[in-house]
């Protein structure tokens, strides 16, 4: 099993990190056994076998700590092969036999030669050491020989056809071209039994480069029969991983839960055989804990230690770091992208996912190259595989992070984008309310501006026209008084000579004269008179329209204030709603880091599982038990497993098979149950919620716990005691 974390692992550490177990480690590595027993088989049957796999499933480390441990022991000799496609290197058959040179003088074989200018195949047929040892070139990672060889302008023309043609002649066992006269016209020179076939090839590779190994099947046809197909582990050979590396340091319950974590709410209750764990994730995730482990100085990984590091918290955790790593190669290499852009968490919340949260296969296309660097450290540290056309993620187990990170951003994206529009409506509003104002005030400073210089005009006229008045008023006045005083005069005279006797005759006339000469005076006095009251009246109609004029005035000064306060309020509610956001926004970000915190640190509330807990807890119809241990009353632990399982025709194997009492449960039987139940601690009390009336199996799971049957007769909650001490003490 190939091992990867995103933690330092110190000395101590229980797994072995991103590299993959070697020979020496195979006394530690666990879970593969019916694999390794298989392959073995299929070497020592075939002269070629071929192994592939998905990236991650563990190819390297089920050969070297697997099955070469197994050749050696039946006088195999497994020869490890990584070619190289520099510009520089060796011709890729020189490479091999350099290779073959420096293992034999590691194990210090003696050999009468090392392979020189001869073909590998009759290198292989006379070279005497091979009559007692079988050799195997192993060619790990051999798709490199599709992808880099075709890059290389040394390797990717009569180099390869001469590698390939190597190849053909050792696995079908031909006689070299340039071999077979020698071989027809001089056999008896021949010094060894070239018909006898002992040297065994292995390929190694990614599936996904299987049809490019059928391309050359026509040249060697035993490609298409020894086949080899390494998948993801299942939930059996996981815990096998678990327990073992961890012996005595972890329980059968917390290597149960771990290996849950590795379940998504679709496939929550898949058997353990039919689960698919990638080795590398599994791997992180036991890093993950053992550091965690090693840091608080905790021997075991108890119920209560993995309490404090739930599914969601671990595989945050590495998530992040991975994703940190994979953002900084891309960010480091170019440039124009934003430092504080993450684009590899949008590439994979955009590309890798679908819209309610389900793995999808996604095309690379020239855009997203600028990626590529985070996607190498993605693919490294087994996070995502690609097949040459398309990439995906490796596991459903990543989707909920990714989906969850999505939903985050886009809510983000989206705050952001309602802030700036209530910023841009808001410079809107005050932008087009200082236009208003201006344009009112505008208007209403040039209409009093011209209402002003009108009545200036008017008020000039008036004041002309009053004076003249005025005058005339004054002239009027002085004639009659002039006037008054000669009429006065003439009565006085008239009275007078009335008085005297003498000369009646002419004084009558003369006084008829003054009659006449009285009324015309009078009559000119009333014109007069009512000359002036005109004039008043004009002059108080003009005095009226400079009091309206006046008015008007005061009334377009007081809407020009009007305006003013208006903006004011204006201005004073944009401020108000900008704080007001500003306070919305602080509340916001207060409460998703309080929900943020509750959830990392109640997990249990925020799982399928505890969802479903938080509906039953308000359940009315549930079974209570009363645990105890005997006579002394003590109570139950709070951490047991105790499982409810109705009776009925498809549960009958079931029961029966746990109807005794053991170490512990047989998990893995009970949970096939149909319709089965598992108890909740609360208060001192296991409840199972929503529990119809019927006949059930009670399962306790503690050291040799006891088994119950019992029989709910009605609805509503019962409550009942049982003794969950042991038979056998």
């Amino acid at each position: 099993m190939p091992t990867a974390t995103l933690l330092q692992n110190s000395d101590d550490s229980l797994f072995i990190g991103l590299q993959a177990y070697t020979e020496a480690q195979s006394n530690i590595f666990y879970g593969r056994d019916e694999e390794t027993d298989r392959l073995t088989n299929l070497v020592k049957a075939n002269t070629l076998t071929i192994v592939f796999g998905k990236s991650g499933t563990g190819k390297t480390s089920l050969l070297n700590a697997g099955v070469f441990p197994r050749l050696r022991k039946d006088y195999f000799l497994p020869f490890k092969i990584r070619l190289e496609f520099k510009e520089d290197s060796p011709d890729l058959v020189r490479q091999i036999k350099n290779i073959l040179k420096s293992e034999i003088d590691k194990y210090g074989f003696k050999v009468e030669s090392y392979p020189t200018n001869e073909t590998l195949w009759e290198y292989f047929h006379s070279e005497p050491l091979w009559k007692s040892v079988t050799p195997i070139l192993i060619f790990d990672q051999f798709e490199e020989i599709f992808t880099l060889a075709k890059k290389s302008e040394h390797f990717s023309g009569s180099e390869l056809a001469e590698f390939w043609e190597e190849m053909a002649d050792m696995i079908e066992n031909s006689i070299p071209v340039k071999l077979k006269e020698k071989f027809l016209n001089d056999k008896e020179n021949i010094g060894y039994n070239y018909k006898d076939q002992k040297i065994k090839i292995l390929f190694a590779f990614r599936e996904e480069f299987l049809p490019e190994f059928e391309s050359i099947t026509s040249k060697i046809p035993s490609i298409k029969y020894s086949r080899f197909r390494l998948m993801p582990m299942n939930g059996n050979q996981a815990y096998e991983v678990i327990t073992r590396t961890w012996n005595n340091k972890i329980d059968p319950q917390q290597a149960n839960k771990i290996i849950g974590f590795f379940s998504n709410e679709t496939d929550k209750n898949k058997s353990f055989d039919l689960m698919e764990i990638e080795p590398s994730l599994l791997s992180q995730v036991c890093s993950y804990i053992d550091k965690q482990r090693m840091n608080e100085g905790t021997d075991k990984i108890s119920a209560e230690f993995l309490s404090k590091y739930p599914k969601e918290t671990i595989l945050r955790s590495i998530y992040n770091e991975t994703l940190s790593e994979s953002n900084d190669a891309v960010n480091n290499g170019e440039s124009e992208i934003n430092l504080n852009t993450k684009p590899v968490n949008e590439f994979l919340e955009d590309k890798l996912i679908t819209d309610e949260g389900f793995r999808t296969k996604y095309s690379f296309t020239d855009e997203d190259e600028k990626l590529k660097p985070g996607i190498d450290v993605l693919k490294k540290k087994y996070f995502v595989r690609d097949d040459g056309k398309s990439i995906e993620l490796t596991h459903d187990v990543l989707t909920p992070l990714i989906k969850s990170d999505r939903e985050e951003r886009r809510k983000e994206i989206a705050v952001a984008a309602a802030r700036k529009r209530a910023n841009r409506r808001s410079l809107v509003i005050i932008f087009f309310a200082l236009i208003a104002a201006g344009v009112i005030w505008y208007l209403i400073a040039n209409k009093a501006i011209a209402d002003k210089n009108e009545a200036i005009k008017q008020k000039g006229i008036i004041d002309v026209q009053i004076k003249n008045a005025t005058a005339s008023l004054a002239i009027i006045g002085n004639s009659i008084k002039v006037s008054q005083a000669h009429l006065d005069a003439l009565k006085k005279n008239n009275k007078r000579n009335l008085l005297d006797n003498s000369s009646h005759a002419s004084m009558i006339e003369e006084y008829k004269n003054d009659s006449v000469h009285t009324a015309f005076l009078q009559k000119q006095f009333d014109d007069l008179s009512n000359q002036k009251l005109k004039l008043q009246h004009d002059m108080d109609l003009e005095k009226s329209q400079i009091a309206d004029l006046l008015n008007d005035k005061k009334k377009l000064i007081s809407t020009n204030n009007d305006t003013k306060r208006m903006n004011d309020f204006l201005q004073r509610q944009l401020s108000f709603d900008s704080n007001k956001l500003v306070l919305l926004q602080k509340n916001y970000d207060d409460l998703r880091k309080e929900f943020h915190d509750y959830r990392i640190n109640h997990p249990e509330f925020y799982s399928p599982e505890g969802r479903k807990n938080e509906e039953n807890f308000a359940d009315t119809n549930s079974l209570k038990l009363n645990l105890h241990y005997g006579f002394s009353k003590t109570k139950a632990p709070d951490n047991l497993k105790i499982y409810l399982i109705p009776y009925n025709n498809e549960n009958k194997k079931i029961i029966n098979k746990a109807e005794l009492y053991e170490v512990g449960c047989d998990v893995l039987n009970l949970n096939k149950a149909k319709d089965n139940k598992t108890a909740k601690y609360k208060e001192g009390t296991y409840s199972f919620y929503d529990v119809a009336p019927g006949k059930y199996f009670i399962k306790i799971c503690a050291y040799y716990g006891g088994f119950y049957t019992y029989t709910k007769k009605s609805s509503g909650n019962v409550t009942v005691n049982f003794d969950a001490s042991p038979p056998i003490r």
